[in-house]
């Protein structure tokens, strides 16, 4: 059921009727308007600021008005006194993205709106992934914890036929639980909950009954096409004696020996995993398990908006991917498995080509076009962990290392490094002309590409060359590539495309184009690099800088880029007609994979599940290959499935 909202009284203020977007009280552009507005997300709340236009006369209050993108969530309006400029609005509904806009009262009526976005989120994180597995006259219950900062305990609610049986109090630094002196053959229902000082969590629940004893827990056993799926033994089950160790075979001609094992099919079909349990002492015991694995669920998702220059990226366990909206400001979290999405992250201006890219630890980091230049940092959940600002549009998709440092790229050659956990700078500098590229070399070293030139830089900050030629490396998105002790970069203007080399900045050779910008290096383990040009053909170009091969069949690519497989193809999609998804063998031999139907304005990127996924206009879409990314090289845009656009 939706929640229905009222905004808050402020002290002097009256509560207005809520209100929609069309019949919001006319503005005069006579008067004064705000000079800026931000929106801050809480938990079921939003802070919202401003600022009035410095010398103006004040106003005879300001009127905050706001409307939800759901059309079930109601909006609200509020006015406030001129001397006050914020305002928080309560009882929102989370995850739900809200415009607040803010115009100034005169005697002569309202002036401009001035509006700014976002999306409350509640702070209350519930715990996830819990289990119940039964044994005799108890249940054994574990979980993943939440991924939070806060304070919190857990309590566990037990339930038989919809009355309380117990209750049971645990302290946070535990992940399991022992439910002792239940009956077996009932039915017992577990739900635990969060308990956090400002309130609870939702609740995550599980079944079991006891006496009904399963020696093996898994995720399901009808499953996807690489769909992720945990193996457990059930600690209720076997009691003969310490257990030493584990093995688990997954009846594909695979095994661990992990206590917990996680694993994915390739391939559909029916398998026995068979579980193997070595006591202290030497003796064992065994138990199986049947799965079935069904193909992909989807080979489509609608409601994406329209990404451009931004690819496809993955998480670590390749169950969960993102895509960022130019058109809609959003950056979506998608499963790979459902095609459902996940969650969405509403900013208040666009992205065009800078992110998102994909840490060590699952959070997504991208950039904004806005006046500020904002780089943002989103957990994977879906919750802003922090965000800053560079002062110009970051229009480069971001590096970041496996250590903990993201480098942000913005016009103006305003490159800065942050921690990756904190978001403090840590450095930056300066050089000129707009946002191409950066990326991050395997001894750290960081490689900078702008509309005027090619700069190195040491880990700390220090710069180690200029580049001996002014290469017009192309704006927005990921303009270059790293393979062999070369760095690559995709040139303005017929530049087509410089190899220089890393550790001198020396320019090793120019290969020129014929039409138009080029864009989106990759390179294969043999240095060949591949990329396209706006307007015009396709290349592939060797290490030596002598052309392999060239396309002419059609002139269709704005901001497209090659994906290379394991296959040996090389992949691209259309941009114009006849919107086609193309592979090219090593010698160029072009094949039409299959018609994609519409505009696409991005790179192509492969999935760990031998899909081919672009984006479209409205919608995002995967093509089976059945070949996995390329393992040497640059292969695809940000180098890998992460994009994370660096090699340490």
């Amino acid at each position: 059921m939706k929640k229905y909202l009222f905004g808050l009284l402020a002290a002097g203020a009256a509560l207005a009727a809520g209100c929609s977007e069309d019949n919001l009280p006319e503005a005069s552009f006579s008067l004064f308007q705000v000079e800026s507005v931000t929106a801050t997300a809480g938990d079921g709340e939003a802070t919202v600021r401003w600022t009035p236009q410095e010398g103006k006369p004040a106003p005879a209050e300001y009127y905050v008005s706001w409307v939800a993108d759901d059309s079930e969530v109601a909006g609200g309006s509020q006015t406030v006194a001129s001397d006050t400029y914020s305002l928080t609005v309560t009882d929102l509904v989370n995850d739900c993205a809200y415009t607040f806009s803010v115009q100034s009262r005169y005697a002569d009526g309202l002036a401009m709106k001035i509006s700014a976005v976002c999306t409350p989120k509640s702070t209350r994180m519930p715990a996830s992934e819990l289990k119940a597995m039964a044994g005799d006259e108890r249940v054994y219950l574990s979980w993943t914890a939440p991924d939070t900062q806060l304070d919190y305990a857990y309590r566990i609610v037990v339930t038989a036929g919809g009355s309380e049986v117990k209750r049971v109090e645990v302290e946070s630094s535990e992940t399991s639980a022992l439910i002792e002196e239940l009956a077996n053959g009932t039915e017992y229902a577990f739900a635990l909950t969060c308990v956090y000082a400002h309130g609870d969590s939702e609740a995550v629940t599980a079944t079991a009954t006891p006496g009904e004893i399963d020696p093996i827990n898994v995720t399901s056993t009808t499953l996807r096409q690489f769909e992720l799926c945990t193996f457990e033994y059930n600690p209720a089950y076997f009691v003969q004696g310490e257990i030493a160790s584990v093995k688990w075979e997954f009846g594909d001609g695979n095994s661990s020996d992990e206590t917990v094992a996680t694993y994915c099919y390739a391939k559909t079909g029916s398998y026995t995993v068979t579980l193997t349990v070595t006591y202290e002492g030497g003796t064992t015991e065994t138990a199986t398990v049947e799965l079935t694995v069904d193909g992909f669920a989807w080979i489509s998702v609608g409601g994406t908006g329209y990404q451009k220059s931004s690819n496809i990226v993955f998480s670590h366990d390749g169950q969960t991917f993102y895509t960022i909206s130019q058109t809609d400001k959003k950056l979506l979290a998608i499963s790979a498995i459902t095609g459902q999405i996940v969650w969405e992250y509403a900013t208040s201006a666009a992205t065009y080509g800078a992110g998102p890219a994909v840490g060590a630890d699952g959070t997504v980091y991208f950039g904004t076009e806005d006046g500020d230049g904002t780089l943002y940092a989103v957990s994977a959940s879906g919750a802003l962990k922090w965000k800053a600002t560079l002062g110009a549009a970051v229009k480069a998709s971001p590096a970041v290392t496996t250590d903990g440092v993201v480098y942000a790229l913005a016009d103006g050659g305003i490159l800065k490094a942050f921690d990756a956990v904190s978001g403090a700078e840590k450095w930056s500098a300066t050089q000129t002309g707009n946002a191409g590229g950066v990326a991050v070399d395997a001894d750290g070293t960081v490689y900078i590409g702008t509309s005027k030139g090619i700069w190195a830089y040491t880990e700390g900050g220090t710069l180690k060359w200029t580049c001996d030629t002014e290469h017009n490396v192309t704006e927005r998105g990921g303009s270059l590539a790293i393979g062999g002790g070369v760095l690559y970069a995709t040139l303005k203007s017929k530049g087509g495309c410089a190899a220089v080399d890393t550790a001198t900045g020396r320019t090793l050779w120019t290969y020129a184009s014929q039409a138009g910008d080029s864009y989106h290096p990759v390179v294969d383990g043999d240095g060949t690099v591949y990329f396209c040009e706006k307007n015009g053909y396709l290349y592939a170009v060797d290490k030596n800088g002598s052309e392999k091969w060239v396309d002419q069949t059609d002139k269709n690519y704005i901001y497209s880029g090659f994906a290379l497989a394991a296959d040996g193809k090389a992949y691209i999609s259309q941009y114009a007609s006849p919107f086609n998804l193309l592979a090219f063998d090593a010698s160029g031999n072009r094949s039409i994979i299959t018609s994609i139907g519409a505009q696409t304005m991005s790179p192509v990127s492969i999935g760990p599940d031998g899909r081919v996924y672009y984006g479209l206009n409205g919608s995002i879409s995967a093509y089976d290959i059945a070949a996995s990314l390329a393992a040497e090289g640059w292969p695809m845009r940000g180098g890998n499935m992460q994009s994370s656009n660096s090699l340490k």
